[in-house]
């Protein structure tokens, strides 16, 4: 088997630039295969591109098929507790879906989404201009595709301090306290958004907060960090506060949607994971939890 190509390999082959290597992939000019997360490109389909011979290339054997063994769904994007509860739901339906999860953020699950790199994203960002999340960044980010915007949940974010918070933690400014140590999320997460936006409109500089450089990925492993006394504060959902046994002050709620590309709702996968979504079994799962709301679970908010 000959060695595959990455998207950025094949476009130094080609002379062109990423975007347009990613944008020859999805309009289907150039086949490309999914191995894992990854887009893999074989080093014959450039050859045939360049001379004018596409017809001749066997595009059945790179481009996977819908009726493979069993169907698939790669996530990429913002974390949640329900992303995961969602996913095993789907891996554990009549027809079962294999699943593949990374949780990399709200801005780079929209990227990995656009790059052909993901089948699905979660992101929860907020338009400080328009006062709604979301909408605005897929429009964005993903401009002249088709795309459908579903509801997964609305839920609570807040500081995440140790049981009893005993450094009588509550407002922003309190992060700047000498000896208070802080917890970030990473650059690009939704979270991470919010938590600069209020900074600033706070007029509270970063420099000012002890371990605002200390990044994570998740909002379980931020939980950890305070349970484990590694940290005294960081800004998370209430499940994962309350998973740990610790404390919780409520700052804001919000959205948070699953996105995906036209094509891709068009496909049966999309459907059982829309069922999924409306299923009492899947909704009385989700207010077990604490701190979310399913009011408008299963809705759709865009498909164009």
């Amino acid at each position: 088997m000959s060695q595959t190509l990455t998207p950025v390999e094949a476009a130094k082959i080609l002379k062109i630039s990423t975007y347009t290597m990613y944008e020859l992939i999805k309009r289907g000019e150039i086949p490309a295969q999914r191995i894992g997360r990854q887009l893999r490109v074989d080093p014959a389909v450039l050859d045939h591109y360049l001379h004018g011979t596409m017809s001749n290339y066997k595009t059945s054997k790179t481009i996977p098929s819908e009726n493979q063994t069993q169907p698939s769904l790669c996530f990429i994007g913002s974390h949640d507790p329900v992303v995961e509860l969602l996913f095993e739901f789907l891996k554990h339906n009549a027809i079962p879906i294999e699943t593949s999860l990374s949780f990399k953020g709200s801005m780079d699950g929209l990227i990995a989404l656009y790059n052909g790199e993901a089948d699905i994203t979660g992101i929860h960002l907020w338009d400080n201009d328009l006062r709604d999340y979301n909408i605005s960044y897929v429009r964005h980010i993903i401009p002249n595709e088709s795309v459908c915007i579903v509801n997964l949940v609305q839920r609570e974010q807040g500081f995440i301090v140790a049981s009893g918070n005993p450094l009588n933690l509550e407002t922003w400014d309190d992060l700047t306290q000498v000896g208070v140590r802080f917890v970030n999320r990473q650059k690009g997460s939704g979270t991470r958004l919010r938590i600069d936006s209020f900074l600033q409109a706070k007029k509270i500089s970063p420099d000012r907060i002890q371990g605002y450089a200390h990044e994570e990925t998740t909002h379980s492993a931020l939980a950890c960090l305070i349970a484990n006394g590694q940290a005294d504060v960081g800004v998370g959902v209430k499940a994962a506060a309350k998973r740990l046994g610790l404390d919780f002050i409520p700052l804001f709620q919000e959205r948070y949607d699953l996105v995906c590309l036209g094509k891709t709702a068009k496909t049966s996968i999309w459907n059982q994971l829309l069922n999924t979504l409306g299923s009492p079994g899947f909704i009385q799962a989700v207010n077990q939890q604490t701190g979310y709301d399913t009011s408008m679970t299963g809705k759709i908010l865009i498909n164009t």
